[in-house]
């Protein structure tokens, strides 16, 4: 936002849903959306910077966090490699506090099983190890376009 709107604005934080309104046609498949109108200025600026894929690609996985992991990976998919933190991952995924303090019970319950889905279900084939540092590194590859 910019600050002159947020000046004009009377609060520190204005949180707005995206969606006004979500229905679907689960017969045909097909789900319509309608986004907030006080946003869409904010998505018609959107032009780079941001992951796209297939919901196709993705579709027949069922966990949100497994979601979200396919996500992150297919923003590096054209490198190929991601770097991330123990850290990184307790905030992005909101991990349970066994998991945040237990590196075995985040591989054994989280990212194993998660990696096992993606790989077999979408068109990302990852695997991951662990630096001297502790550093989680991700590779990536693209089955349908591997390099």
């Amino acid at each position: 936002m910019t600050t002159d709107y947020l000046q004009q604005c009377r609060f520190d934080c204005v949180a707005r849903p995206w969606l006004t309104e979500a229905g679907s046609r689960s017969a045909r498949g097909i789900w319509e959306i309608e986004f907030n109108h006080k946003l869409l200025r904010y998505i018609y600026g959107l032009t780079n910077q941001f992951t796209t894929y297939s919901l196709r690609d993705c579709g027949s996985l069922r966990n949100p966090r497994t979601i979200r992991l396919y996500e992150s990976l297919a923003q590096f998919k054209s490198s190929g490699l991601w770097v991330t933190t123990h850290a990184w991952l307790n905030d992005r995924f909101l991990l349970p506090e066994s998991q945040q303090k237990n590196l075995a019970e985040l591989k054994r319950s989280f990212l194993d099983p998660a990696l096992k889905q993606i790989n077999e279900k979408t068109p990302l084939l990852a695997k991951y190890s662990i630096d001297d540092s502790g550093k989680f590194l991700f590779s990536i590859i693209d089955k349908q376009n591997p390099v």
